[in-house]
């Protein structure tokens, strides 16, 4: 963006000690959107006041996540939003400049290497084993547990790197895999449990799937493959309510939904309230599109 006079006399206003000068100042600058954090970055880099830089930065954030938060908007709002795109609008958040090409290169060759090992000929259970197989252990993706509140584990971008994260940034990215290859597993939310389901080729999926059509069920964090036996084993020792709602797969914007919920609850575990209500408004978007 070129500097023009009015950006330029806004900016010279940031080290205004008046806080109602600032708001008013802040809330005009962000009125131009992204546009303006090159102007915003090259201040910060010379100004030597660090409460003016403490104010670029929380400037920018801003500026962020009205764009997040717009993008959310349309998201939500689609019948079947592609789910690729929530996770790396999720992962802009924490990560601005997050490369989204990195990503999906790293996500396209994972499932090259999954198409090259399936044939027309293999069961549900085989094909799964060999995803879980390259996934898991050619790659090396592992789950980690949510008590550890690592949040940047919730970031697609952080998972593909690090090659950890845990059963709400796996489950997504282990269902990407599915679609990609025309597997049908879909992600579910039992009760304190969130689990990926094989359902076989069926339609209606959110309609009237109930427990009986599922084959088996897969645990995000390691591939582990269980049962219905399995399943409804945990659900009596637990003495954890059971219905069929529990057994329909998520959509996209159930699955983007849960994430937010839990990475909300995790900023909360940190004491991070502010990061906790951005992520908390982005999630009530959700429920302003059902």
């Amino acid at each position: 963006m070129h500097t023009t006079r009015e950006i330029d006399a806004l900016l010279k206003l940031l080290d205004d000690p008046d806080q109602e000068v600032y708001t008013a100042i802040s809330a005009k600058i962000l009125d131009f959107g992204k546009d303006i954090i090159p102007n915003l970055e090259t201040l910060w880099e010379n100004t030597a006041d660090s409460k003016v830089q403490e104010r670029i930065e929380s400037i920018i954030h801003k500026v962020n996540y009205n764009d997040i938060y717009k993008g959310f908007q349309k998201w939500f709002k689609q019948d079947r939003p592609d789910l690729m795109e929530g996770a790396i609008l999720l992962a802009r958040y924490r990560y601005p400049d997050v490369d989204e090409t990195e990503i999906r290169r790293t996500f396209k060759n994972i499932y090259q290497s999954c198409w090259l090992e399936m044939t027309p000929y293999l069961t549900p259970l085989e094909q799964v084993n060999i995803l879980n197989s390259i996934f898991y252990n050619m790659y090396k993706f592992k789950g980690v547990d949510l008590d550890e509140n690592k949040t940047n584990l919730f970031f697609i971008n952080e998972v593909m790197q690090s090659k950890s994260g845990n059963i709400y940034s796996l489950s997504l990215i282990y269902q990407l895999l599915c679609e990609k290859l025309d597997l049908s597993v879909i992600t579910i939310q039992l009760p304190r449990q969130y689990l990926l389901a094989y359902y076989g080729h069926h339609t209606d999926f959110f309609d009237k799937l109930p427990r009986t059509v599922i084959q088996f069920y897969i645990d995000p964090n390691n591939g582990t493959i269980y049962s219905q036996n399995d399943v409804e084993a945990y659900l009596k020792k637990y003495q954890l309510e059971s219905n069929d709602d529990h057994f329909k797969p998520l959509s996209h914007q159930q699955i983007m939904l849960s994430h937010m919920e839990a990475l909300a609850t995790a900023y909360e575990q940190n004491n991070e309230e502010e990061k906790m209500n951005e992520i908390m408004d982005l999630y009530e978007l959700g429920h302003l599109n059902p």
